[in-house]
């Protein structure tokens, strides 16, 4: 199907990613014994029809035709994938337990210079309060608004 550019096992199954001419295939396998008949299972909830048209292009794949290209709700413009990588990286340092403040010097004002009083005043410290705020909501949960593409 493609080369398998990740590939992980634990108690849950087999996650594997798949690079493909139309987009990346993202695949959890619950049986992930590769010669049992593969069947492809979806739950009829509010995402069915997203779920429905990647298990659609998956199946086209497993019949060795083309898959064509990823539904848009996965494709993120330019700006988005700047934005979430950049969010992503403020994860890293959250999880390194940096303070707002640290974060604001490593991350997003690093030449700023502000201390004290002049800091908490700022609007550029509402401002990494909100960066981190959306990155720690986008870790809990907000990772399901982007699969809807919203």
């Amino acid at each position: 199907m493609g080369l398998i550019l990740a590939d992980h096992s634990d108690e849950g199954g087999r996650h594997l990613v798949i690079d493909d001419p139309g987009g990346r295939l993202r695949l959890w396998l619950a049986e992930p014994n590769l010669e049992v008949e593969p069947a492809i299972v979806l739950t009829p909830d509010r995402d069915y029809a997203l779920r429905r048209s990647v298990a659609d292009r998956l199946a086209l794949r497993l019949q060795g035709a083309a898959g064509g290209r990823v539904p848009t709700a996965f494709r993120p413009t330019d700006f988005q994938r700047m934005r979430l990588t950049f969010l992503l990286h403020l994860l890293g340092l959250l999880a390194t337990g940096l303070s707002t403040r640290e974060l604001a010097d490593a991350a997003v004002y690093p030449e700023l210079g502000l201390h004290g009083s002049d800091w908490r005043a700022a609007n550029e410290r509402r401002q990494v309060q909100r960066l981190r705020d959306e990155a720690l909501r986008l870790s809990e949960s907000g990772y399901l608004d982007l699969l809807r593409g919203r």
